[in-house]
C-alpha cells in the first residue's frame, strides 16, 4: 500500500466521520479540498470497479461536480476534460438527486448506447498520460494537514 495513503487517508476519514456524526450537512462541513479528495476517491474507485456509468448511477454520482472541481484545481486537464465531457451528457443542470440522475442516465444510455462513457472512463483510470491522480490528491491533503494541524484537532 502507498505510504502517503497510509499516512494521509486515515486523517481524512477521521474528519469525514466527525463531520457526518456531528452536523446535519455532514460532508459540506469539510473544506472544499477535502470534499474534492472524497469525490476523486469515489470517481477512481467506481471507474476501476465498474465504470463511469456506475459512478453516476450510485450515490457516488452526487460528487461528480466536486470531482470535476478537484481535477481542475489539481491541474489535470485531460482527466478533467474526460469527466466534463461525460457530465455534459446530462445537460446544463447535472442532477444531484440520485433518482433524477438514474433516470437521466437511462435516457443517455438508451440514446447513445451503454458504452457512451467508455472513452472517458479509460482516460480517468489512467489513459490520460497524466500522473495517477490519487497520488496528487494525497500529496495535496498531506500539505493541507501539515499547514493546518488544527483541522485534525477539531475532529476528535
Amino acid at each position: 500500500m502507498n505510504h502517503l495513503y497510509e499516512a494521509v487517508w486515515p486523517k481524512l476519514e477521521k474528519r469525514w466521520e466527525w463531520a457526518e456524526d456531528n452536523f446535519a450537512d455532514g460532508i459540506a462541513r469539510l473544506l472544499p479540498q477535502e470534499q474534492q479528495a472524497i469525490a476523486l476517491w469515489w470517481l477512481e474507485a467506481e471507474c476501476n470497479n465498474g465504470s463511469l456509468s456506475q459512478f453516476f448511477f450510485n450515490s457516488s454520482g452526487e460528487f461528480a461536480l466536486s470531482a470535476l472541481d478537484g481535477l481542475q484545481r489539481l491541474k489535470l486537464p485531460k482527466t478533467y476534460a474526460a469527466l466534463h465531457s461525460a457530465i455534459a451528457y446530462f445537460g446544463g443542470d447535472y442532477p444531484l438527486d440520485r433518482e433524477r440522475r438514474m433516470d437521466k442516465l437511462f435516457e443517455i444510455e438508451e440514446q447513445f448506447g451503454k458504452d457512451v462513457f467508455d472513452e472517458a472512463n479509460d482516460i480517468i483510470i489512467g489513459g490520460a498520460d497524466e500522473d495517477y491522480f490519487m497520488d496528487l490528491v494525497l500529496a495535496d491533503l498531506d500539505a493541507l494537514y501539515r499547514e493546518r494541524p488544527e483541522l485534525l484537532e477539531e475532529a476528535v
